[in-house]
């Protein structure tokens, strides 16, 4: 029997950071989307962001395939914004340019901001994009009615998050069960607890190597429940 239990990850922002959570992702045989803003590859400048002067830069074009190796490019649209009327340029068109620098189809996107209505479904729906993660999280394992509208299980560093794992682990029902945990790579440079590349390698640490978990992309998870309903 298939297992019935799906682990995915998903991080926004494609900043250099994702190249740290893709080698760990590899090094526990775990996976995850990863949306980026397509116009911004590349793209590098001086910020200030928690409380200290840095730089925000943002992968490569030509890295994407070596970076990404085992993960999911999707698009994070143009330019983080998602207007309801320009979504031919604002999606198709960003994934259609990440699609030319991975090599395989880019059909997944995440709403800037997690912002979207009713309308954005129904136009990504016609225009052929198979699904769209939002923000506002569930803190539960259910199977999304609406892919175009994928709220996920919760972020990273939820305050639930180990409680969390915990049930997912231990579930046994028969219904598919989804746990979908999503963040941004920079976060994970911040020094409270919780927040680290090391407390997030505790997290892998604690969900990987399982016989009846399938860890998969966003994409892949999409294409398997889609077939079995």
């Amino acid at each position: 029997m298939h297992p019935n239990k799906y682990i995915t990850f998903s991080f926004d922002d494609c900043e250099i950071y994702d190249r740290v959570l893709c080698d760990m992702f590899r090094r526990y045989g775990m996976k995850a989307t990863f949306f980026l803003i397509s116009d911004q590859l590349g793209f590098r400048c001086d910020f200030h962001r928690y409380g200290e002067d840095t730089v925000v830069e943002r992968v490569a074009p030509e890295e994407l395939k070596e970076t990404y190796a085992g993960m999911e490019i999707a698009s994070h649209t143009a330019n983080h914004r998602c207007p309801v009327d320009d979504l031919e340029n604002a999606v198709v068109k960003s994934a259609q340019y990440l699609s030319d620098l991975c090599g395989y189809k880019v059909e997944g996107m995440a709403y800037p901001g997690g912002q979207y209505t009713p309308e954005h479904v129904t136009e990504l729906k016609r225009l052929g994009i198979q699904y769209a993660r939002t923000v506002q999280v569930t803190h539960d394992f259910a199977v999304p009615r609406e892919w175009l509208a994928w709220d996920p299980t919760c972020k990273y560093d939820d305050d639930h998050i180990m409680e969390l794992a915990d049930q997912f682990l231990e579930y046994q029902g028969e219904e598919p069960a989804v746990f979908h945990i999503y963040g941004h790579s920079y976060e994970l440079t911040r020094k409270e607890k919780g927040c680290s590349f090391d407390d997030f390698e505790r997290l892998l640490l604690k969900l990987s190597g399982r016989e009846d978990i399938v860890y998969a992309t966003n994409i892949e998870i999409v294409r398997r429940l889609k077939e079995l309903r």
